[in-house]
């Protein structure tokens, strides 16, 4: 993956991995050969290819296991594993599952060396820093869509149940692995919701006040290959075709260049927006995400650079076409065609959240203080964003 040099992770790619390959890897990342500690942080899903690895692994290094992740990960849960002190005596973690288990591990790694609670460093104001490189770290994705594998930050519930983002370049993992088979048993509905996320993490990487010519290069070829192989790989899941893992392998890759590419701009108002509908409701977190989707898209397209990247993509799947407006309806339709298809909820009905128009300003304006916000290009405005979110009641 050419992208992956603008990466500090070191990112390997298998259709498959050994026990033999990850103990070389494991042992590469901590500098450590002989009588290997790992720290394996994972949930309870069922991912029959992790379990069987953790199984081999066992025979060859000692390994003690964390399986307590929740989606949208509580501070107390991280810190409930962190309190069993295993972790200083780690030499490295290695991390297996989707975006809410990698960040879990990303926590852990930190407060390994940084000490302290995780609620002290979240927050606009936090009480204390990321001063220290966070224990070494190895990240496995079983989801293509949040590319955590590589990203610098973690998201995190507190106790009162509002979602903040945590970020350091002190909490990059060591290496990121991207091991399709680890995508075989994904149903078809974490396929869309996650694939969604990889899109909605390129095109917020375009439309980013911190976007650059290089960071909207890698985006755009994010979206590109998410476009490309996301509709392959969901109807190979629905038709139950079992050949699909050069598929699942293309689907981490696109993903995990999307997540390159918001490492560096950060995210926009679509995940500001999507924090208040997991907050609130508890909507998983790439639904979320897709819930505005199409509205940012359409409110992106006032911004000159914007609609320049956008039909960039777009002539890449329409040579024939050259105008620009044209260019960017054909995208605009193809991505609403695709969140139809694989049936993402788009109304609040649909999300089986009741809710008053009245009640809209009060339930979303904190959305505007959320950083992500701010990163939006062009800016947001609250009265646009309420008349947006009030076409979806």
């Amino acid at each position: 993956m050419i992208g992956s040099l603008l990466s500090n992770v070191h990112i390997l790619s298998f259709e498959d991995l050994s026990k033999d390959q990850l103990l070389h890897i494991l042992s590469f990342a901590a500098g450590k050969r002989e009588d290997l500690n790992v720290a394996i942080v994972c949930d309870k899903a069922p991912i029959p290819r992790r379990d069987e690895l953790i199984n081999e692994l066992k025979e060859s290094c000692s390994v003690s296991i964390f399986d307590t992740v929740r989606p949208n990960p509580l501070c107390t849960d991280i810190m409930e594993m962190y309190a069993t002190g295993k972790f200083e005596t780690a030499d490295i973690i290695l991390s297996i599952g989707g975006g809410s288990v990698l960040d879990s591990a990303k926590a852990l790694a930190m407060l390994t060396t940084n000490k302290g609670s995780l609620e002290d460093y979240l927050g606009n104001t936090p009480s204390r820093k990321i001063t220290e490189k966070n224990l070494p770290l190895v990240l496995i994705p079983t989801t293509a869509g949040t590319g955590s594998e590589v990203t610098k930050v973690g998201v995190y519930t507190d106790p009162k149940g509002r979602k903040y983002t945590l970020g350091s370049p002190l909490m990059h993992a060591h290496t990121a692995l991207l091991v399709g088979s680890f995508l075989d048993s994904i149903p078809a509905s974490l396929c869309a919701s996650t694939g969604l996320d990889a899109l909605d993490h390129a095109l917020e990487s375009i439309w980013n006040k911190n976007a650059t010519a290089i960071t909207r290069l890698a985006a755009e070829q994010a979206a590109i290959e998410v476009l490309t192989t996301l509709p392959k790989l969901y109807r190979a899941i629905v038709e139950k075709k079992e050949d699909r893992k050069e598929l699942q392998k293309q689907m981490l890759n696109a993903s995990c260049l999307a997540g390159i590419s918001f490492n560096i701009t950060g995210t926009a108002s679509g995940h500001a927006i999507s924090f208040i509908l997991s907050e609130e409701w508890h909507v998983p977190h790439g639904a979320a995400c897709a819930f505005t989707l199409l509205e940012v898209f359409d409110w992106a397209c006032q911004e000159k650079q914007n609609r320049s990247s956008l039909a960039r993509i777009s002539s890449h799947f329409n040579p024939e076409i050259s105008d620009e407006t044209k260019l960017i309806e054909t995208l605009r339709s193809t991505i609403a065609s695709l969140i139809a298809e694989m049936k993402v909820p788009q109304t609040f009905t649909d999300l089986g959240v009741s809710l008053e128009k009245q009640e809209i300003e009060a339930t979303f304006e904190r959305s505007f203080t959320d950083p992500k916000m701010l990163n939006q290009l062009p800016p947001m405005r609250e009265k646009p964003l309420y008349e947006m979110l009030g076409k979806k009641l």
